[in-house]
């Protein structure tokens, strides 16, 4: 395991930029922090067994028993090859809801369609605008995308226990963070980042392990040299990099494996946010390493 030296010199720093951050994220509407607050990507629907029309049915009938609003599209743009950001007005009382980041959302275009799980990007704040990253498909998500500015669609309220690094993962114990995640994951991750739930300037290290395929299909990645000055060391893994990449490439796992020895697993924290499998690959990992099962953190 690397450690980052600590210094009174590096944590002011740390916390300068922190304190930075903060103020440019509450300049641009997506975080004004609560005085009174309570302290993954999403959960992945499984498909049921049993042909199209059972599947689409069970689907009602769970949509059935959500207490649906109505929310509206304040900007959408696209941020890569096939996904796009998007600012949404979720309204006063869904976002009153949102109080862990890595917590999400449902989210649908009409009574028809499928929901689609999404994360919320920015962290929980008085205001009713959140951000969101969402990948284009044939689906619900194709639909989200293809909204413009005024558009409405259907939201559910705020689901999820989030990240509750508060209770999992106390800087008594946990003074070394391992954040990871793949594609539209790192929506989560960077709420919890902006957030500053996990007091980074005060952990011996923080490290991000972000996979995705390229420059092509990332979101966030104007954003790393502010992480970077927060105390997040950032770890791009890139599945079919350019010719041009210089820095690491293939599975994000296979980088970690070859990165971190895990030598005092007791003070280790991970946090998981991406596709399903991923959390599951990445749990194995760090049981096998001896970290403790609650230090695992996901979002679903």
């Amino acid at each position: 395991m690397r450690q980052c030296p600590a210094s009174v010199t590096s944590t002011t720093r740390a916390c300068a930029a922190w304190r930075t951050y903060r103020s440019s994220a509450q300049r641009a509407g997506c975080l004004k922090l609560r005085e009174h607050r309570t302290q993954t990507c999403c959960p992945q629907t499984h498909k049921v067994r049993g042909g199209r029309h059972r599947s689409r049915l069970l689907t009602q009938l769970a949509a059935a028993d959500i207490a649906w609003s109505s929310a509206s599209v304040e900007s959408n743009e696209k941020v890569g090859k096939d996904r796009y950001k998007l600012v949404l007005d979720i309204g006063e009382d869904v976002a009153k809801g949102y109080t862990v980041p890595g917590q999400y959302v449902q989210l649908r275009c009409g009574e028809e369609q499928k929901p689609a799980f999404i994360a919320i990007a920015n962290a929980p704040s008085e205001s009713s605008l959140v951000e969101i990253v969402v990948k284009t498909n044939d689906g619900t998500a194709g639909a989200i995308c293809a909204l413009g500015k005024g558009e409405e669609l259907d939201v559910s309220p705020v689901m999820g226990k989030g990240f509750a690094v508060e209770d999992k993962a106390p800087l008594s114990t946990c003074k070394n963070v391992y954040l990871v995640a793949t594609g539209t994951g790192i929506a989560p991750i960077r709420a919890l980042i902006q957030s500053g739930d996990l007091e980074i300037p005060s952990r011996e290290s923080v490290a991000l392990y972000y996979g995705y395929r390229n420059q092509d299909y990332c979101a966030y990645s104007e954003e790393f040299p502010e992480w970077e000055k927060l105390g997040v060391k950032v770890i791009p893994v890139l599945s079919e990099p350019g010719s041009d990449w210089q820095g690491d490439s293939g599975y994000v796992q296979d980088t970690f494996k070859a990165n971190e020895k895990l030598e005092e697993p007791q003070g280790v924290v991970a946090i998981i946010a991406g596709q399903y499998e991923l959390a599951g690959v990445f749990s194995e990992m760090f049981k096998e390493a001896a970290v403790p099962e609650e230090r695992v953190i996901l979002n679903f």
